[in-house]
């Protein structure tokens, strides 16, 4: 996908194109939680900055589904390729 774009009006359908070359990807269930654990770091940071305890909660979570992945991966239970 390497397009110039030469617009901003062409800008929308350029993110269209691209969501849809994308799709196969993300129609994985484990890209979907990988995202949610990065989104959940990045509010993990934020509450820490902020200076929330809670923040504990969001790292602790990020930190179980991390460690519990590859070992669900060794027991079989999560398969290649995750569809």
């Amino acid at each position: 996908m390497d397009q110039r774009i030469k617009s901003v009006k062409e800008l929308p359908g350029l993110f269209v194109q691209a969501c849809r070359a994308a799709s196969g990807y993300f129609a994985s269930i484990e890209v979907l939680l990988v995202v949610a654990m990065a989104g959940l770091m990045v509010a993990g940071l934020f509450l820490a900055a902020m200076g929330e305890t809670s923040s504990i909660a969001a790292f602790a979570t990020v930190l179980a589904y991390f460690t519990a992945r590859p070992i669900l991966h060794a027991k079989g239970i999560l398969k290649w390729p995750f569809l």
